[in-house]
């Protein structure tokens, strides 16, 4: 008998739409939840003598084996309500979605307080060099003259925000000349600088619990040797990732708390291995098409097992 999952995720993502499609395939079924509708058109409700008795829109959640937490939207209460009404509301909201969900006793993939605390950068940084693997130098500051200096040593720096932004494109870019005068934007939000790797190889590499799924990235762009995103026309082709690297990205995982993310890896002209981040909900059906692996089929069995 199929199985049916919760998908918690955004109206346009497009791969929650393909991964429900490939549960339809293998004869599972999956409702696509658009999270950031709670509480205007979304209705949520807890109840019952133990609490326990807990609907979305009507549905019961003990009707779903398992819930994908998908890179959801917040709640969004109405615009109507003053400004620190409006972050309370929020607040309250999201307290009683995350609580919903937990006391729903239902496997979440991946746990959003996991998710959400492995999201932050400085954390998964640490993280990653306390499980054997190796990270660039690093400089994270609000400091224009820590920058400078750290360049000084380095030559070569790069930069990137901590997340991304409607505002504008949050590639990583490196670090010019024009660039110095406008440090002192720093004074209202920090960035992340590190030691420019020169291009070897690029890896993107999904785990899907303890299996990896690793590709080689190669670009066509010069532009791109800064990030390989920036080259539409990037090739892919599946390989094994050294047994001392994915061992510590299994152990990363399993410090984090995840049951799946997708990580970037540089390696070096001379071969060394740098990890520069793990997204907890990063993209990797592109992988599927472009190396031909087989990560979407691997995910719907972790969803329905």
């Amino acid at each position: 008998m199929g199985k049916r999952i919760l998908i918690l995720t955004r109206e346009r993502d497009y791969h929650a739409h393909a991964i429900q499609a490939l549960l339809r395939t293998q004869g599972h079924d999956a409702d696509l939840v658009d999270t950031a509708k709670y509480p205007t058109s979304l209705r949520l409700s807890q109840g019952g003598r133990a609490a326990g008795e807990i609907t979305l829109d009507g549905r019961p959640l003990s009707d779903y084996h398992a819930i994908w937490w998908r890179r959801v939207g917040y709640p969004k209460p109405t615009e109507s309500l003053e400004p620190e009404e409006r972050r309370f509301a929020a607040s309250e909201c999201l307290d009683a979605m995350w609580g919903a969900l937990h006391a729903a006793g239902i496997p979440i993939y991946n746990d959003p307080e996991a998710e959400q605390r492995a999201d932050r950068k400085p954390y998964q940084l640490r993280l990653a060099y306390e499980c054997g693997l190796r990270i660039p130098d690093t400089l994270i500051t609000t400091s224009a003259e820590e920058v400078e200096s750290f360049r000084r040593q380095h030559g070569q720096v790069i930069y990137k925000t901590f997340g991304p932004t409607d505002l504008a494109v949050t590639d990583t870019r490196p670090l010019l000349n024009d660039d110095l005068p406008e440090l002192w934007r720093l004074q209202y939000s920090p960035l992340i600088f590190q030691e420019f790797v020169p291009l070897g190889r690029d890896y993107r590499v999904t785990l899907v619990e303890d299996d990896i799924f690793a590709a080689e990235i190669e670009v066509t762009r010069d532009e791109a040797r800064f990030d390989w995103r920036n080259d539409l026309a990037y090739r892919a082709r599946p390989v094994e990732l050294p047994t001392e690297v994915a061992e510590g990205l299994r152990k990363l995982r399993r410090r984090l708390r995840l049951s799946s993310g997708s990580a970037d890896f540089r390696v070096s002209p001379e071969g060394e291995f740098f990890f520069f981040e793990l997204n907890p909900s990063g993209q990797f059906l592109f992988l599927d098409i472009r190396a031909g692996t087989n990560i979407g089929h691997r995910f719907c069995e972790m969803l329905t097992q």
